[in-house]
């Protein structure tokens, strides 16, 4: 990797701690300059060592040996010093550059992991953006499924209600057609009589109705209107004190107005005798009850009329057909 040194005052000039060149050659001009002091102390030296000559070639007695030997002394130490310093120098610029070498090793190599980590990161996100995409698509066939779903299950709903609606009208005409056909049908001989009375339960009115135990004893009894919509069923026979079965039920109030009334009621009646329903004759016994409570808070049924003030058995036209 080359590097360009820049000019001096150039706005993206580096110092000499950023470049290592301007540092190298800002070295050379820092040995340079210190050149003078080793000049100055190497001429004491190098005087010694003329003088040193200079009497050893004029003298050639014990002062010249001296001088020569001062001299030589003072050359082999200057030659030992001079290979020193350049081997040491040599061991310093090798040392320099084997660190500086390690150096940039070490920068590639984290150079390199960067770049893998920037690498795997790359991957990851286009990874993580394909499962977005497919999770994206998956939400919205599901919401279309969904739409579907209940598209269909509002049809099925709009269906099946037609579908009862229907059979709702199919189920009336029938019971009107049977109702008809039973009314038109039927002689007076296969009705069941009763015997009817009321009891006033506070705002409820019931109406007590007795038949005789036999072979075609009823069990239930059931009250509908002109449209044959069922309006009150009686429960299981209980059977009175006499030997009768009594049904009790609460059929609605008009039905109790007219029949109290002796008027021609706007209701059928009919009893279930051996899984067939016929039509009901009632005859009114004048029993009229009401339920009391006395000073120790039990209850108890007090008539309100005399019981043979209405025995007449009048017999209801329109109840006896249905």
């Amino acid at each position: 990797m080359g590097v360009i040194p820049l000019r001096p005052g150039h706005p993206s000039a580096t110092t000499s701690e950023d470049c290592r060149l301007c540092a190298q050659m800002k070295a050379r001009d820092a040995d340079l300059a210190s050149g003078l002091p080793e000049l100055r102390q190497t001429l004491p030296l190098a005087f010694a060592v003329t003088v040193g000559l200079l009497i050893a070639a004029i003298d050639r007695g014990p002062a010249g040996w001296l001088g020569g030997g001062v001299a030589a002394g003072i050359a082999a130490c200057v030659v030992y010093v001079w290979s020193a310093r350049r081997t040491l120098l040599r061991s310093a610029h090798e040392a320099h550059a084997k660190e500086l070498q390690k150096q940039v090793e070490d920068a590639d190599s984290r150079v390199e992991l960067v770049v893998k980590q920037f690498e795997w990161a790359v991957g990851d996100v286009a990874k993580l953006r394909r499962q977005l995409d497919q999770s994206e698509a998956t939400v919205r066939l599901l919401t279309e499924r969904s739409r579907e779903r209940e598209h269909r299950s509002e049809q099925l709903v709009r269906q099946i209600s037609r579908l009862r609606e229907r059979l709702a009208e199919i189920a009336m005409a029938a019971s009107l057609t049977g109702t008809a056909k039973k009314s038109s049908s039927r002689p007076h001989l296969d009705a069941i009589y009763f015997t009817w009375g009321l009891h006033l339960d506070g705002p409820r009115a019931r109406l007590e109705l007795q038949t005789a135990a036999n072979g075609e004893s009823p069990a239930r009894v059931r009250v509908m209107d002109r449209d044959g919509q069922i309006v009150a069923v009686s429960g299981v026979a209980v059977v009175s004190q006499d030997g009768n079965l009594e049904f009790q039920l609460e059929p609605p109030l008009d039905l109790i107005a007219d029949l109290d009334d002796g008027q021609e009621v706007d209701y059928a009646i009919e009893a279930l005798v051996d899984d067939e329903w016929k039509p009901v004759r009632l005859n009114d016994t004048g029993r009229r009850t009401w339920s009391v409570v006395d000073v120790e808070g039990r209850l108890s049924r007090v008539p309100v009329a005399p019981d043979a003030s209405r025995a007449s058995e009048a017999t209801h036209g329109r109840s006896a057909l249905n």
